[in-house]
């Protein structure tokens, strides 16, 4: 059986005698079109197999019947930090949230952000507003505590969480493999004869991730002489001169893996040189980071599978809390730069 070949826009805007930007608009539901016009596109779309779309079928229903859809093609990005952290992000955080506005309008959506914990907002008022706007869409950011439980109604919803923070409503979710990131890291520092390895992480963000970073680096030191294995060095807040000069002149490591680039500074500051006399490696790098070799998390991807995720539930008509959620990681990458060198 031969393919049935996809038309594009431009086949459609040909066949009714209109602009490709004309077919968008219908297509989309934006306003500034007829009725007539707007039937007709919809119509031959349908007719052609342009694409199997709930705001199709929602759209074609409301033009018969002479209303305005209630369904949107806006998918509601809601941000779950702490108001005074809302705006102070991370750059990661930041390129997340731009690659998933990027990635959603080359889907022919836009992204609403949203902010949960605005003075005076409550979760289920927040999910009233999202309704009320026809939106029908939502990535879920991942919150700043642990074990996060929402007491609102998804069912009229397609939704995915970012992270594991949020535990209820279970739902679909997109996560950074931090996991394998560290082992990649220590397989890569072991390839340029690094053995000993001080991963310095701070508790909070390590309970995020369920503790994967600390896994993998006990799954590693079963491979190492035990000599050559430093315990993790998990901390409450940025850890003081002389903390951190106590804890590197116990364990002597070759290297230094970590999440904060202040520790890199902290190093030079004790006289260390970089990377002649210890190696740093940022397990959160970002192209900024310029100083030094890291672990790319890769949060931009983040943004645009979690996009996919939701637009991919509205174009099955899938809402509600899935009985089975999926969790798909994001895999890191290994960034060379100089604050690490081949040792002999």
């Amino acid at each position: 059986m031969t393919e049935r070949v996809r038309p594009s826009m431009q086949t459609i805007a040909s066949e009714v005698g209109v602009s490709k930007a004309t077919v968008s608009r219908a297509l989309r539901n934006l306003p500034g079109l007829s009725e007539p016009v707007r039937s007709r596109i919809l119509d031959t779309a349908r007719r052609l197999g342009y694409v199997k779309h709930p705001l199709i079928s929602a759209m074609m229903s409301d033009v018969r019947f002479k209303k305005t859809s209630t369904f949107s093609p806006v998918v509601a990005l809601l941000h779950c930090l702490p108001w005074e952290r809302a705006k102070d992000l991370h750059i990661n955080m930041r390129l997340l949230r731009q690659k998933a506005r990027e990635h959603a309008s080359n889907l022919g959506y836009s992204l609403e952000e949203f902010y949960l914990k605005e003075p005076g907002m409550t979760p289920k008022r927040m999910i009233e507003i999202v309704k009320a706007r026809g939106i029908r869409g939502i990535i879920f950011e991942h919150f700043f505590e642990n074990d996060v439980k929402l007491d609102i109604d998804l069912s009229e919803f397609a939704s995915v969480a970012i992270g594991f923070t949020l535990t209820s409503p279970n739902l679909h979710r997109i996560v950074v493999d931090q996991y394998n990131g560290l082992l990649l890291a220590i397989k890569k520092l072991q390839s340029l004869g690094y053995r000993r390895m001080g991963v310095v992480i701070p508790g909070l963000n390590e309970s995020f991730t369920n503790f994967k970073r600390e896994a993998a680096l006990h799954v590693a030191h079963q491979s190492m002489p035990e000599s050559d294995r430093i315990p993790i060095f998990i901390y409450s807040s940025l850890p003081n001169q002389s903390v951190f000069k106590k804890w590197l002149d116990k364990h002597e490591p070759e290297v230094v893996l970590a999440m904060h680039i202040d520790l890199l500074d902290r190093l030079q500051d004790l006289g260390y040189r970089i990377p002649e006399d210890i190696g740093f490696v940022h397990l959160g790098w970002h192209k900024s980071y310029t100083q030094c070799a890291g672990i790319a998390p890769n949060w931009d991807q983040v943004g645009i599978a979690a996009t996919n995720q939701v637009i991919d539930q509205l174009n099955r008509n899938e809402f509600g809390v899935p009985q089975k959620p999926l969790i798909t990681l994001i895999e890191g990458e290994w960034i060379d730069g100089p604050s690490v060198l081949k040792r002999t």
